[in-house]
């Protein structure tokens, strides 16, 4: 997600592209398998900024989209409090043609995933935090061990999340912060809302392909027609090839809409983004209350009352621990009040983002739908004129 703030971004200082899709056949015992890789061209507009970075000023990287996801989970990882841009869907999803098989390796789907690949680069150059994130800058230079720097993070988000997807739905809620909860409810809503739009429209899809389709059906008969009877051969003709354009119009103008589709598919998968990044909040609000409890609890007033009688060393190697305990505690409740400032601040980015992409999304697909009405209306203009000129 490009961050609109005053922050200085790497996309202030790079041109980032993938430049190109390229089909490739790994062989193993005689076995072909095609696989799709990704050169990603990046300019530096200045040698001296490009050396504080430890990068070249150009630099191509060859990826498959197995290297985006592994920099895509390194990401969310590491930047819990960050809503991490998602990547293109790997297989089709939302199909208008029920009779098309879904293949990965279909020109066109390659071509719009490469682009969705190309956004989710951009948006993450355009973040004043992750977009200098060391293993973001290697994979995007020509370097083959870029996958070193991506370590697992956040212990303690891992170490909790099996716990708290057993909990109770009430004790979950108990205690939690409200505008986490907005985030989740309203993400739910998003999520929603934009599915049925998607699905919504591929049904709307298919029945105007298999209308225009009708005409291919058309165009064939006016032609026939336009040999039986040579008075009306001309303008007859002329209407089976009017006929014959609307049906081969209708695949290209779909899979140009499909383009824009992308667009709300790139958006639907934010929606597990916020998913995650509220999962994230969750997990760290639920080990800050176990800590809690467990300091109230009667196992830790029991160390207490069991401290007098003791010997002074014993003594003290339990105040250390409640001390150590403490500490713990502090560093828990600091940590937690650290990610809802950052995660909060992140979150309004993101909604600012928001709003500009699907105002522009809207723009283009009213764009797109005018311009196509303007020339099928156009087409049944010339199709009348030539059925009165038979007069």
């Amino acid at each position: 997600m490009e961050n609109s703030t005053e922050s200085e971004t790497l996309l202030d200082h790079a041109s980032i592209g993938i430049t190109e899709a390229d089909k490739r056949m790994n062989s193993a015992l005689s076995l072909k398998e095609y696989y799709t890789v990704y050169i990603i061209e990046t300019k530096i507009d200045s040698e001296t900024w490009a050396e504080t970075k430890g990068m070249q000023k150009l630099s191509l990287a060859t990826r498959r989209y197995t290297d985006f996801v592994t920099l895509h989970n390194h990401l969310g990882d590491k930047y819990p409090w960050v809503v991490i841009p998602p990547l293109p869907e790997k297989k089709q999803s939302f199909m208008w043609n029920s009779e098309a098989v879904s293949d990965t390796m279909d020109p066109d789907f390659v071509d719009r995933r490469r682009a969705g690949l190309e956004s989710f680069l951009k948006r993450i150059a355009g973040h004043s935090e992750i977009g200098y994130d060391e293993c973001f800058l290697k994979f995007l230079g020509e370097c083959d061990n870029w996958m070193d720097l991506s370590k697992s993070h956040n212990n303690i988000l891992k170490d909790t999340e099996l716990t708290i997807k057993t909990m109770n739905a009430s004790l979950r809620g108990r205690n939690s912060d409200k505008r986490f909860e907005a985030i989740k409810t309203y993400s739910n809503k998003l999520q929603g809302s934009i599915n049925k739009i998607l699905t919504y429209r591929a049904k709307q899809a298919e029945r105007l392909y298999n209308v225009d389709m009708i005409h291919l059906h058309y165009g064939r008969i006016f032609s026939e027609l336009s040999a039986v009877d040579n008075d009306i051969g001309d303008a007859v003709q002329r209407t089976g090839h009017y006929m014959d354009s609307i049906a081969s119009a209708i695949s290209p103008a779909l899979e140009d809409e499909e383009v824009i589709m992308d667009q709300l598919k790139e958006y639907l998968a934010f929606t597990n983004s916020l998913h995650t990044f509220v999962k994230n909040h969750d997990s760290l609000h639920y080990n800050l209350n176990q800590l809690n409890n467990m300091s109230n609890s009667k196992e830790t007033s029991g160390i207490m009352s069991r401290l007098f009688g003791y010997t002074a060393a014993a003594a003290n190697r339990d105040t250390a621990a409640i001390e150590a305990f403490e500490n713990k505690k502090i560093e828990a409740k600091a940590s937690y009040s650290e990610f809802v400032d950052k995660s909060l601040e992140n979150y309004k980015e993101f909604e600012r983002q928001k709003d500009s992409d699907l105002m522009n999304i809207l723009k283009d697909y009213v764009a797109f739908q005018t311009k196509y009405a303007q020339k099928g209306l156009q087409t049944w203009k010339n199709i009348l004129q030539s059925i009165q000129s038979i007069d």
